[in-house]
């Protein structure tokens, strides 16, 4: 991106700092040991109505691991219920009629799928980087390699290619302009900071919750200090469940039934979960 056109896209941004954040925190709540959840919410004269809902767990206490239907579909809080999962956020994007995920996913290092050439271009953002989860627990964010359009695999445990990669190294990506990008929509993230996961619903498509662009998206959790995050399949699929004693259930506002409650919950082909890490 040359120098004018990226001045041009930062003039066009509105610039919070961390003082200036665009909505309140209305709620912070340990719902469990290490683990708390913020609710955000507010309106703003060029965001509109929001809701977003950020579940912190603490590393090592806590590590992220990936669950998958190759060739079918369940919601997000039936394949956390079955895993015993304490957290769980939809994962990445998929054939909304055959099932299964349309881009690279490694489990247990094996490949379950490959990118589907039509869905994921050479050039697009959303298969640029993956979300992986290494031998030893950790996880991170890594960019995808050749014309396959995938990670370096050695000593992974599990990738998802997903995307596109919002902050890296606490600097905002500066995304192609594009419908995907630019129009408000509900919108899933993970981030990923020195001691924390984060898992980030962005409730959208209703009157008290329009949705965030991923440039939005990225400002928000920029001023909330997260250094490195990638977008998720969001839309009818955004979906925060909690599994803890004080908390059990989704936790966001999922939009397939366009009602602004926790029922409408879309069928999906993977997600990412928090459980204990057992040493």
């Amino acid at each position: 991106m040359n120098i004018i056109k990226t001045l041009f896209f930062l003039i066009l941004l509105p610039c919070f700092s961390h003082s200036q954040r665009p909505f309140e925190r209305i709620k912070v709540e340990k719902i469990k040991s290490g683990m708390k959840m913020e609710q955000w919410s507010g309106t703003h004269e060029i965001w509109g109505n929001q809701f977003i809902v950020v579940v912190k767990a603490k590393m090592p206490v806590y590590r992220l691991d990936l669950a998958f239907a190759k060739d079918s579909l369940i919601t997000t809080s039936s394949f956390a219920n079955r895993l015993n999962a304490v957290a769980a956020i939809n994962g990445g994007f998929f054939d909304m009629k055959a099932g299964g995920s349309v881009s690279f996913l490694y489990a247990d290092g094996k490949i379950i799928h490959e990118n589907k050439p039509n869905v994921l271009s050479p050039e697009s953002e959303m298969g640029a980087n993956a979300i992986v989860i290494y031998n030893n627990g950790q996880s991170g964010i890594l960019p995808t390699e050749g014309s396959l359009r995938i990670p370096n695999t050695n000593n992974v445990e599990d990738a998802l290619v997903t995307g596109p990669l919002l902050i890296q190294n606490n600097q905002i990506n500066l995304l192609q302009k594009r419908p995907f990008n630019d129009l408000k929509h509900p919108r899933s993230a993970v981030c990923i900071t020195k001691k924390d996961i984060w898992l980030i619903a962005a409730d959208g498509r209703h009157k008290e919750a329009v949705g965030l662009s991923l440039n939005e998206l990225s400002q928000f959790l920029s001023t909330c200090g997260c250094p490195d995050a990638i977008n998720l399949d969001g839309g009818g699929s955004t979906t925060l469940f909690l599994n803890t004693k004080k908390i059990k259930g989704i936790v966001n506002h999922p939009s397939d039934n366009k009602k602004f409650d926790a029922d409408g919950e879309r069928p999906v082909a993977n997600i990412l979960y928090l459980r204990p890490n057992k040493k």
